[in-house]
């Protein structure tokens, strides 16, 4: 993650075997799975690594509540799986967060504790807390802000929140360890194409 070592390697000289535009999330993840497969990667950012789309997430890691309402099982267990994953080889950037469901009857309580504890069920061993039903005093105890007489029960749920300025970094000196170059403030000013060829190369400008 050195600058300046990394910036001795944009002489013009060097071969890349890929070129990556852009160090926000994807960017990124791109540029550490092809490191790791030993490709010669480069990687340009004109700002700071995650300062645009990846800086307005909302820093929540779930398996999507909105799908398994909609019945897409199989997107909801990719999700889960892979907030497993990010739980298990990032814990010192994600932790567990609570949810309340306010609920104006037992009924929607109950329907919604059992769509959750499903939700928990499709986790399986990555599960990261159990769904809980919430009886009428403990919602209003626990929900003050909620006028009382529109709170019959609440249901709670976790999901999972994580820091992603602080993970862009950890990816972006994760692909430096593999001998991948990343390097920030650096824009892309022009793409080079050769005939027949198509794409072949990219010119930069990078800020002192």
């Amino acid at each position: 993650m050195d600058r300046i070592s990394h910036l001795a390697q944009l002489d013009g000289h060097t071969v890349w075997d890929i070129i990556i535009i852009g160090g926000g999330a994807t960017g990124l993840g791109i540029a550490l799975d092809a490191a790791t497969r030993g490709y010669r990667t480069l990687l340009l950012e004109a700002r700071d690594f995650a300062k645009g789309t990846s800086s307005r997430s909302t820093k929540l890691l779930h398996g999507g509540v909105r799908y398994l309402a909609q019945g897409n099982i199989d997107l909801v267990m990719e999700a889960l799986r892979e907030r497993g994953r990010l739980a298990q080889n990032a814990p010192h950037l994600f932790h567990k967060q609570p949810f309340i469901i306010p609920c104006r009857s037992t009924c929607d309580a109950a329907y919604y504790t059992a769509g959750l504890w499903l939700y928990d069920r499709l986790a399986g061993k990555r599960g990261i807390g159990r769904t809980r039903y919430l009886g009428g005093s403990e919602a209003r105890r626990r929900m003050s802000a909620v006028k009382s007489e529109r709170l019959a029960a609440a249901v709670c749920y976790f999901d999972g929140q994580f820091d992603e300025a602080r993970l862009a970094v950890s990816l972006a000196q994760t692909v430096a360890d593999h001998g991948g170059t990343v390097f920030n403030y650096c824009a892309v000013t022009a793409l080079q194409k050769r005939t027949g060829r198509g794409m072949w190369g990219a010119c930069a400008a990078a800020m002192s």
